[in-house]
């Protein structure tokens, strides 16, 4: 007969027995209950690319066989019950149509009001990115995200994964978030600190399995955490929001962090409970014989047991004064010494004639709605957000910019990224893949024996299947059409 679990031969048990006394006895035992089935994995509308998202859910579903539950904290994400097709090997998926993540993971983001114009945002701890495209649709992609990480290994992926997106109006940077309150001091409309931690969210999979967190590890990453969110506040408006949030349910690392902002600077922030309340999920008062400031219980503790997610925290900041804050001077550089060149008026307009006469489409409209300048360096033809411009053009970045395309001779290529985030509003250069290429296309082969009429000789086309699914892009030769997929859309057979 087997028996249950016990806190020896489960090093997660021995972990989770710390926060029985803050649980009643139905709740810990759901807790013990759901800390070893996986999490359900849920699913993020793009809302650059799918203009009508429950109709877009509803294709989806029909075609896959999906079945899917709304989130009741974020109208745009779904936890799947059920699905024939995995949610990760589709077309959609690799073209950025909709993005998967752990549902508590859109928590963060989701506690922002919706951004006003020109409003300006910070991601302090950007990478992989998820939450970051979540912040670029939270303004539609109108106003300026500054994904920021720390580590320069991590943000190639974050470029990819915001160039899949589509997201024009984004900086990517490489510094320690702990200086930008310092750099620019009540700046940022809305500032998100998805903290590093010790990612002890009680739930442990294959890929996440349970480790045990001496003191040590967890003093150092609550003492990192409050510096950040220091920074994080400094760096904000009065008035303006922070979500400071982590992966772990450690109190050390979230309710015993805020306490400790409340105390060392009184009257600076006030915490909104107003999500704790809906969803029943409040911050701890106390922890091992502590009491935490009283507006410490408005955060958000999202145990795994109550809506199937890993565990996760959550705390909705406003800023109501100033804080004191030493400004230092950040890095600087010409912006000159980037390479990039702004078009001239005459070229600008030119290259987007190019774009409406082949493809129907109205680049100028793209360029003033999302309040964009096309820019230069060597054949590439970028467009960079005018907000940056404006606010950040002498901060040096790592990445900057949106491909268009690039320049052959003085015509110009579009680029793949620029099909994926508009194809499905092109009205020309189209080519409608039959069903029997569908296959050959998605691994990435080009199609050769393919009709081409319709479409100009030696351009990039636009994909569509029979269903009129958006399918990337190729060009047109003479005797193929070349598959132009990257390697991370590929559907392998």
């Amino acid at each position: 007969m087997n028996s249950a679990p016990d806190a020896i031969s489960d090093p997660s048990i021995a972990a989770l027995q710390r926060y029985k006394p803050y649980l009643s006895a139905e709740a810990y035992q759901a807790l013990l209950t759901t800390i070893h089935e996986p999490a359900q994995i849920a699913l993020r509308i793009n809302l650059l690319k799918n203009k009508n998202p429950a109709r877009a859910l509803e294709k989806w579903s029909s075609l896959y066989g999906w079945e899917t539950c709304p989130l009741s904290f974020y109208s745009d994400g779904f936890q799947f019950k059920h699905y024939d097709t995995p949610p990760s090997q589709t077309i959609e998926h690799r073209l950025g149509y909709y993005y998967l993540q752990d549902a508590a993971s859109m928590l963060p983001a989701a506690l922002f009001s919706p951004a006003s114009a020109q409003s300006l945002t910070l991601d302090m701890a950007a990478s992989p990115g998820g939450k970051t495209t979540q912040l670029v649709d939270n303004s539609g992609d109108h106003n300026l995200v500054v994904a920021n990480d720390a580590s320069a290994s991590r943000l190639p992926a974050l470029k990819v994964v915001l160039q899949t997106w589509g997201a024009l109006n984004t900086v990517i940077t490489n510094y320690p978030g702990e200086k930008w309150g310092a750099w620019f001091p009540e700046t940022f409309d809305r500032v998100l600190l998805d903290a590093p931690c010790s990612m002890e969210s009680l739930r442990t999979s294959p890929s996440h399995p349970h480790r045990p967190i001496t003191p040590d590890e967890r003093s150092r990453l609550a003492a990192r955490q409050l510096a950040l969110l220091e920074s994080a506040v400094a760096a904000t408006r009065t008035g303006g929001e922070i979500v400071y949030s982590t992966c772990t349910l450690a109190p050390e690392e979230d309710e015993a962090v805020l306490d400790a902002f409340l105390k060392a600077y009184p009257g600076v922030i006030q915490i909104d409970p107003t999500l704790s309340n809906t969803l029943q999920a409040p911050g701890l008062t106390h922890f091992a014989g502590k009491a935490f400031d009283p507006q410490v219980a408005g955060s958000l503790r999202l145990w795994p047991h109550l809506i199937g997610t890993n565990g996760f925290f959550a705390a909705h900041l406003i800023k109501i004064s100033p804080m004191p804050t030493i400004e230092v001077k950040q890095p600087s550089r010409e912006f000159v010494n980037t390479g990039l060149c702004r078009l001239p008026t005459a070229l600008t307009k030119q290259l987007c004639k190019q774009v409406k006469d082949l493809y129907a489409f109205n680049c100028e409209a793209v360029l003033s709605e999302y309040q964009c300048a096309l820019y230069q360096r060597g054949t590439q033809i970028w467009l960079i957000s005018e907000q940056y411009l404006h606010r950040f053009s002498s901060l040096p970045y790592a990445f900057l910019g949106f491909p268009l395309g690039k320049l052959i001779g003085s015509k110009l290529e579009l680029s793949f990224e620029m099909v994926s985030r508009f194809g499905d509003t092109f009205s020309a250069n189209i080519i409608v893949l039959p069903d029997e290429y569908y296959q050959d296309w998605l691994s990435g082969a080009d199609l050769r024996g393919l009709p081409l009429e319709g479409v100009k000789m030696g351009t990039v086309v636009a994909i569509r299947d029979e269903l009129g699914r958006n399918l990337g892009a190729g060009k047109a030769l003479p005797k193929r059409l070349r598959n132009l997929l990257p390697r991370r859309s590929l559907l392998l057979k």
